[in-house]
């Protein structure tokens, strides 16, 4: 997911997902130490996609403040 051709075959769920982990789950326990919440701009449209990861099981949630755009849980 780190190559640089990633993000022209990803889908913008993918990128965005994968943003987050890049920033808060890291090697070796790929998930955060506490509880993370937050924002960033949104893959798809660029308006703010609020997120959080798992301190317990470095599961991701996010959903963009845009209708109709991205939103996951894993």
């Amino acid at each position: 997911m780190t190559t640089p051709g990633f993000g022209a075959f990803s889908s913008a769920v993918a990128r965005a997902m994968a943003e987050v982990r890049r920033q808060h789950c890291q090697p070796p326990t790929y998930r955060p130490t506490e509880t993370q919440r937050g924002t960033i701009r949104c893959t798809r449209c660029g308006e703010n996609l609020t997120y959080s990861a798992s301190a317990i099981d470095g599961r991701t949630t996010g959903r963009c403040s845009s209708a109709g755009c991205l939103k996951w849980s894993d």
